[in-house]
């Protein structure tokens, strides 16, 4: 059963090759949605997947992340059922 996660990172996060190495991160991991700068400073990722999916992409991304991350808000939803790879928005 797929579900759809909504994290924000903050801290140094933008400029520093942070949504590329979430894109990297998502490979093979059969998951479908975006990674985007947001106006405020903050990256979002927007992600269908199964939560186990979902949460091994959490986990990568903490391993080695790009950039310095201060914090994580990290959101479960309903899915939108989205079957259209994972891009940099």
């Amino acid at each position: 059963m797929n579900v759809r996660l909504i994290a924000r990172y903050r801290g140094r996060v933008q400029g520093v090759g942070f949504r590329a190495t979430v894109l990297f991160h998502a490979g093979g991991l059969d998951i479908h949605g975006f990674v985007r700068n947001e106006p405020d400073g903050s990256v979002l990722v927007d992600a269908d997947g199964t939560r186990s999916q979902l949460k091994q992409l959490l986990s990568r991304i903490d391993s080695r992340p790009a950039g310095s991350i201060d914090d994580c808000e990290v959101t479960w939803v309903d899915s939108l059922q989205r079957n259209s790879g994972f891009s940099i928005g």
